[in-house]
């Protein structure tokens, strides 16, 4: 007779915590039929800096939203500007098209007190108040002061299920969404090689120590709960062994990758090579960034994207949290990898011209892909009842600014079911309605009772 192993089971190593996924032998076999609901994770993915909005948003309400006619000639953007030819309608969304069933696109949301005027300018607002939905000019007196974001909201009654209340990820050390009761910054993790040590390692200091002696001598996590993996792995059933072997498997490739990037953190890039001439500069845009960021010069940001979405996925499939943020992108990313030699700050004040607006509808659709390969990787996953990690998260993507810096109809996507409670595939209009009130629909759908956040009393419906 096998013995039943918990959901809170774990492999337990010197130095090394390797939580498990669900496994049938965690299910009384007679449960099974009934196994408890798996818990709703909320998950905010955040790409700032504006949306150029012709390739972003539906021009159909509805199911039908993915019906998209090509821009007629001279099809003119506000401020008499011609939307280019080479703009397509919907290519930013193209990526979604695959998980169409599971994503509803949302229009005419926005932060009705946030967005004003004052002493921080809109690129500044833009991160500070995407997930707090604050004015921060509020206290007469006071430069600015921002409230809390809503995953801290989130955190702090979800938190209390997981060894992790919340993950606050970005691609950037310098660059956080996340907020403080107090309105004081939380430092974001952006090493995925250390977020997944923090997962699958040991917390006190000794064992620390020995995950670092593990990365110098360039051997895993898994390697220090061998005898504990074949004394569960004998215990199991077939379809149980198989289930592990795929996951330990994916587990060491993430955790090489993480290595590998952690191996070039502080290798400086190298000059260019005399005689090389630098690219020349796509036509119509405006400034280039030069933000001092080792990243922004190198580009290559969709490795680093990537390998960060998975270890959130991981995260979240081994029940160590149940809120997770991720900034994708903001104004100072340069996609040298992708062609694209101007920062993203560049080609909105460009998009007078063909060259901003094409710049700029591109790299919206790359960070748009992030978000699919993000659903892809959650939807692989299974959970007790049968269900998928996707069909039992809410997952929202948007930023703080439209095609002209104006914050008054933002991009903003929905993905997942909620545990069932949503069905998607729809664009949305909203008419005007506050982004918060989104958020709080987010909120009670994973079972927090909030009653009201920033500027919305109400939850949004999502049909």
């Amino acid at each position: 007779m096998r013995n039943r192993i918990t959901r809170r089971h774990a492999l337990r190593g010197l130095g090394a915590f390797v939580s498990l996924p669900f496994l049938e032998g965690m299910v009384p076999a007679g449960a099974r039929a009934a196994a408890a609901k798996p818990p709703v994770r909320l998950v905010w993915l955040y790409a700032g800096s504006g949306m150029f909005m012709p390739a972003y948003k539906p021009a159909v309400v509805g199911k039908n939203w993915t019906d998209a006619k090509e821009f007629a000639p001279d099809t003119m953007l506000s401020n008499n500007v011609k939307i280019a030819p080479e703009v397509k309608p919907l290519a930013t969304l193209e990526p979604l098209l695959p998980f169409k069933a599971d994503v509803s696109v949302l229009s005419g949301l926005f932060h009705p007190g946030a967005f004003t005027r004052g002493t921080v300018v809109r690129h500044g607002q833009d991160p500070m108040c995407h997930l707090t939905g604050a004015d921060l000019f509020r206290v007469p007196g006071v430069a600015s002061r921002n409230s809390v974001s809503v995953d801290r909201v989130a955190a702090r009654h979800l938190g209390q299920h997981t060894r992790i209340p919340s993950l606050a990820l970005s691609h950037d050390r310098n660059m956080t969404i996340n907020y403080t009761e107090t309105g004081s910054p939380v430092p974001c993790d952006w090493n995925p090689w250390d977020v997944f040590q923090r997962l699958f390692s040991g917390p006190t200091a000794a064992e620390k120590a020995q995950a670092e002696t593990r990365y110098q001598q360039k051997k895993s996590v898994l390697d220090a709960v061998v005898a504990e993996t074949k004394a569960l792995h004998g215990s199991l059933g077939a379809a149980d062994r198989e289930r592990l072997d795929e996951y330990l498997t994916q587990l060491r490739e993430i955790e090489e990758r993480a290595a590998q990037a952690r191996k070039w953190e502080g290798v400086p890039l190298p000059t260019v090579p005399a005689g090389v001439k630098p690219l020349p500069k796509v036509a119509g845009v405006g400034q280039t960034l030069d933000l001092g960021n080792p990243q922004a010069a190198a580009g290559n940001f969709g490795p680093r994207v990537r390998l960060m979405l998975d270890v959130l996925v991981l995260a979240l499939q081994t029940d160590q949290t149940r809120v997770a943020t991720a900034v994708l992108g903001h104004m100072g990313d340069v996609y040298k990898e992708e062609k694209l030699n101007d920062a993203y700050h560049g080609y909105t004040h460009g998009i007078s011209g063909p060259g901003g607006q094409v710049g700029m509808a591109a790299i919206d659709r790359l960070r748009v892909g992030h978000v699919a390969y993000l659903l892809g990787k959650m939807k692989a996953v299974q959970e007790a009842d049968g269900s998928t990690l996707l069909d039992n998260a809410l997952v929202h993507f948007g930023g703080g600014m439209g095609t002209w810096h104006e914050s008054t109809d933002l991009a903003n996507l929905v993905a997942g079911h909620g545990g069932g409670q949503f069905k998607m595939g729809e664009h949305l209009d909203c008419k005007k309605s506050p982004l918060a009130g989104l958020y709080l629909t987010m909120l009670q759908a994973a079972g927090v009772p909030a009653k009201r956040f920033a500027d919305a009393a109400a939850p949004l419906g999502l049909g």
